[in-house]
């Protein structure tokens, strides 16, 4: 969760007609208070529930003031990702996506882009330039298996990737490797008898004795409640979420570093399309 590409359920968003949402960031160290660190973001969102824009302030630490971070999203049709525009400290780059028939991203384009516009909030395009562009293709092996080929900038294959799923069309691993090193990487994923995915283990380079792990919890409406995270078996972090018992909003996230009970924590406030807005809240227990 919590990554530059959409992760919220669009039906959600759109049946509850959410207009946008602000997270708070704090964080407290053991027999300390709760500190404020001044640091906020924003997610917006179209009446249909798709993702428009998101905003995060961070801590310039160059000129040692607050800075923004902005990503704008953009969609076909039918509701596929089209391009994401995002800044950096250098100016403004897209990256955009390309679809088969299936739906299947086949191409993907990286721009430098030039905002002609003196605000960052207000961008403008002028000049752009493609500085690269890397492409997919599909086999289906069997009615269990598909193959991805990835080919870089000059259609050269470079990796492999395999997808495995079961007889109910759960993924159950993604195996992938460079053609070029041979490096390997595998993801396996784990269900419940409601098809919840309950644990996913992955193993950056099968070459080494390392893997990472995370465990999902949930409550009876199929909220998800806490995610433990670990590093071969050393217990590393948890997120933990909590929701308003009346209308069921995440209201808060805590994420906290088991080693040194190191806590960060993010409130969120909800505005609506009907002029609504929640309030921040949060109970330390």
């Amino acid at each position: 969760m919590f990554s530059d590409e959409p992760f919220f359920n669009e039906k959600f968003i759109r049946a509850n007609k959410v207009k946008s949402i602000q997270g708070a960031r704090s964080s407290k160290k053991v027999k300390d208070i709760i500190r404020t660190k001044g640091l906020n973001f924003f997610y917006v969102f179209d009446v249909n529930g798709l993702l428009s824009k998101q905003m995060a302030t961070f801590h310039n630490t160059t000129n040692q003031c607050k800075d923004t971070n902005l990503i704008e999203y953009s969609y076909t049709p039918n509701k596929l990702l089209k391009f994401t525009r995002k800044s950096d400290a250098y100016g403004f780059y897209s990256n955009r996506y390309f679809y088969d028939h299936q739906n299947r991203l086949i191409k993907q384009t990286y721009h430098r882009e030039e905002n002609v516009c003196s605000s960052k909030n207000n961008f403008q395009l002028g000049k752009e330039y493609e500085i690269s562009a890397d492409s997919f293709s599909y086999q289906k092996l069997s009615d269990e298996q598909v193959k991805k080929i990835f080919y870089n900038n000059y259609h050269k294959p470079y990796k492999e990737e395999i997808s495995y799923y079961d007889d109910l069309g759960y993924l159950k691993e993604i195996y992938s490797k460079f053609l070029i090193g041979n490096k390997k990487s595998k993801t396996t994923y784990e269900y419940d008898e409601k098809g919840r995915m309950i644990k996913m283990i992955h193993f950056s380079d099968l070459s080494k004795n390392s893997y990472s792990t995370e465990e999902y919890f949930y409550d009876n409406l199929d909220n998800i409640l806490e995610i433990k995270i670990y590093e071969n078996d050393k217990y590393i972090t948890s997120k933990q979420f909590l929701y308003d018992k009346k209308t069921f909003l995440l209201t808060a996230q805590i994420i906290q570093d088991v080693p040194t009970e190191f806590i960060r924590i993010i409130q969120y406030q909800y505005t609506f399309y009907n002029g609504e807005t929640t309030s921040l809240s949060f109970e330390e227990n």
